[in-house]
């Protein structure tokens, strides 16, 4: 007769032995059990004794994920071995990369990039100027340029269909990269061509303004008649406008420009004041992105309504060639014009003259109302509405002004 004690052990071998062997199938294959069973975290009581009935190497007393308790005759512990391995692999092979200098990856040439702009701020670089070094590098990463391999940069470049100036001011900006990071390259060869700017008619600007929202019609107007550049005029503060004196005052220009000061009209300093002051900031936002954006919608919509092509060629920057270019016209003084755009260089003025003869006619060609007076208040008057002198003839004083 079968004693007590053998039957406990027949009881519990044909209870055990089935789920074992459920268990080293499962460490057999790629299957995951249909159970809530996790083959890593699996552990056997140190109390059982099963070594006569499994086919085991050794008895596990924890996980089997342990490095003490590794099974010789299991396929998830060679996966791991093998994962281990390829570890180890790719490890080594980024330490052999970091140590030759090869390529970094994509998320480390960001992480440059964002080292230059911060050392261009420190190096007092202007925000835009920083912003535009910044979206020159992001243009040639999206054309899977490598910003680590100058040949990479330079095919890039050569493949754009872009114009000269762009192709310059790409150039640079990986120049200044190339410079903070020790990458010696030959910058490509790049032409400087000036372009005649389109100069409008006064009333395409005028349809322009008045078609605009109040904010964006105080902002072409202020262009309009100061001549300033887009990113100069948002970053007007309160404190720079002047509205008892009708005075409004540039002390942080643009591309190394001189500062300025202006007198304004009346319209254009109501205009002003009528803003809402939410901020330091005249309009609102010292980045040009908002306005830009809103006066392209503009225009699209009003070339639409008003039947006029002409009107999208006129950007923010035309602004400030009219002015330019109608100042001239008006004075024949080009030194008052590169005093009044702020222009460092006469250089960059002198083009209008050429753009004020095409468009108004040589002087040999200019028509003048001409008036004689020797009247003390008739000169006066005669002088503030754009009457210049010319001579003397007896007792009279001869003036002129274009038609």
């Amino acid at each position: 007769m079968t004693s007590s004690r053998s039957i406990t052990s027949i009881k519990l071998k044909s209870r055990l032995i089935p789920k074992l062997r459920a268990t080293r199938s499962l460490c057999q294959t790629k299957q995951e059990p249909s159970l809530h069973y996790d083959p890593l975290s699996f552990s056997i009581p140190s109390f059982f004794n099963l070594a006569p009935y499994l086919p085991l190497q050794k008895i596990l007393n924890g996980s089997i994920n342990s490095s003490n308790n590794i099974l010789s005759k299991c396929q998830v512990c060679d996966r791991l071995t093998e994962a281990s391995k390829n570890l180890t692999t790719v490890e080594n092979r980024q330490e052999t990369a970091q140590r030759e200098g090869t390529a970094p990856t994509i998320m480390e040439q960001k992480g440059r990039m964002a080292e230059l702009a911060w050392s261009l701020k420190k190096a007092n670089y202007a925000d835009e100027t920083i912003r535009m070094v910044n979206s020159a590098l992001r243009t040639l990463m999206a054309r899977n340029a490598d910003l680590s391999n100058p040949e990479s940069v330079k095919e890039v470049i050569a493949r754009q269909p872009w114009s000269e100036s762009r192709r310059r001011n790409v150039a640079n900006a990986y120049q200044l990269y190339a410079n903070k990071y020790g990458i010696k390259w030959e910058k490509p060869k790049t032409k400087f061509m000036r372009k005649i700017p389109f100069i409008p008619k006064e009333d395409e600007l005028d349809s322009l303004i008045s078609g605009a929202h109040r904010k964006l019609a105080a902002f072409l107007l202020l262009l309009k008649e100061t001549a300033m550049r887009s990113g100069e005029a948002t970053k007007l503060k309160w404190t720079d406008l002047d509205e008892e004196r009708r005075l409004i005052t540039l002390n942080t220009p643009e591309k190394g420009s001189n500062p300025r000061i202006w007198k304004i009209s009346v319209r254009l300093t109501g205009m002003l004041g009528a803003l809402p002051k939410r901020n330091i900031y005249i309009f609102g936002n010292p980045n040009t992105r908002a306005i830009r954006a809103s006066y392209c919608n503009t225009r699209k919509s009003l070339s639409q309504k008003l039947q006029n092509p002409r009107l999208l060629r006129i950007s923010l920057h035309t602004f400030r060639h009219w002015k330019a270019t109608t100042l001239y016209h008006q004075t024949k003084n080009i030194l008052l014009v590169k005093e009044y755009l702020g222009h460092a260089s006469l250089e960059n003025t002198l083009l209008y003259i050429q753009v004020e003869q095409a468009i108004f006619g040589l002087s040999n060609d200019d028509e003048y109302n001409v008036t004689a007076t020797n009247n003390k208040e008739e000169i006066k008057q005669l002088l503030s509405v754009g009457f210049e002198y010319v001579c003397q003839k007896d007792d009279l004083l001869f003036f002129r002004k274009r038609k």
